[in-house]
């Protein structure tokens, strides 16, 4: 059979150097694959034009058939004493060696996307008859590059589908996005004693303490925190966490100002740290009031604020570097 494939190809060297079996079959793919690219990726780019981008990214074409035709009567020959060969071993021997040179997905330029199913086989149609009555200048197609051209394609795409597979990825996005995000908040412990009372709170920060917090801060991620006493700004402190470093500070726009549990007064805009056994605050007291505190201070006139920082997991965090112990 060799002998008789060597007969086939002389004087098509350039288009197939192959004097064996497996060096026509490395050709064929080569070529098979140029061609069903070139016929799928037009075939798509012809009618992706009838739809909207929008539906285009969420949908697919289904290619409904491939079609394969020799430009030349050896060629068809060949090809199909290749496929009986070798279908009387493997009956589905067709669909594996398409399943070689197809994709499972094209994309035209504008992004399209066309699928293939598994079970897809193209057609070849192999008549060397009517391949015989062509001239010589109709025996092959000609590329840019001068290389003759084995097969012409064409190809037939269904009307658009959903694409579920990218409804489930972006389900699975937004749920680690989700997940992500809640493993990102950092809560703290809030013990609150005002007009109202004594109370705790377990907040996620970033958060805004005062007596009338804007209630739109919610729309930027910002819990706020009401205070109800007679000395305190609308916006009296604010809360917040960078890379498991606990802040606060007391808003330029408040006009009173807080004192630490040490007495020490709070700048405004000034950044403090909250320490791992937490801080106690007295607020709505005045930037000038430099006399010590009174430990009776009344909460319904100056509410009393105490911070207790936890790690993500709700735990009482410690910044203590672990060390080995001597076994």
């Amino acid at each position: 059979m060799f002998d008789w494939f060597k007969k086939i190809f002389v004087g098509y060297e350039k288009i197939i150097s192959s004097n064996n079996t497996d060096n026509f079959a490395d050709t064929l793919l080569v070529e098979l694959k140029a061609s069903s690219t070139s016929a799928i990726t037009n075939a798509v780019s012809k009618i992706e034009g009838k739809y909207m981008k929008s539906v285009l990214e969420e949908s697919y074409f289904p290619l409904q058939s491939l079609t394969f035709v020799p430009n030349d009567v050896e060629v068809a020959r060949t090809l199909e004493e290749f496929f009986r060969v070798h279908e009387d071993i493997n009956p589905d021997f067709r669909k594996v060696f398409c399943k070689s040179f197809l994709q499972k997905e094209y994309f035209s330029d504008s992004g399209a996307k066309v699928i293939i199913d598994d079970e897809f086989v193209p057609i070849f149609k192999i008549d060397a008859s009517s391949l015989e009555e062509k001239s010589e200048d109709e025996k092959y197609l000609i590329s840019i590059k001068g290389r003759k051209i084995l097969f012409s394609s064409h190809a037939n795409l269904g009307n658009p589908k959903k694409d579920y597979t990218k409804e489930d990825s972006r389900i699975n996005f937004n749920a680690n996005a989700e997940l992500k995000e809640v493993k990102n908040k950092v809560v703290v412990k809030l013990l609150i004693s005002d007009k109202d009372g004594h109370r705790s709170e377990n907040v996620t920060l970033p958060t805004l303490i005062g007596k009338n917090p804007d209630n739109a801060c919610i729309d930027f991620g910002i819990t706020p925190i009401h205070i109800k006493a007679k000395y305190v700004s609308r916006h009296q402190i604010f809360i917040y966490s960078i890379l498991d470093k606990m802040f606060y500070f007391v808003p330029d726009e408040a006009t009173l100002t807080c004192r630490s549990g040490e007495g020490d007064i709070l700048e405004h805009g000034r950044n403090y740290s909250i320490k791992v056994s937490g801080e106690r605050l007295y607020l709505g007291l005045p930037p000038e009031n430099t006399r010590p505190l009174n430990a009776n201070l009344d909460p319904a006139e100056f509410p009393v604020l105490e911070i207790q920082p936890f790690s993500h997991e709700g735990k009482v965090i410690s910044d203590k570097t672990p060390r080995p112990t001597v076994v």
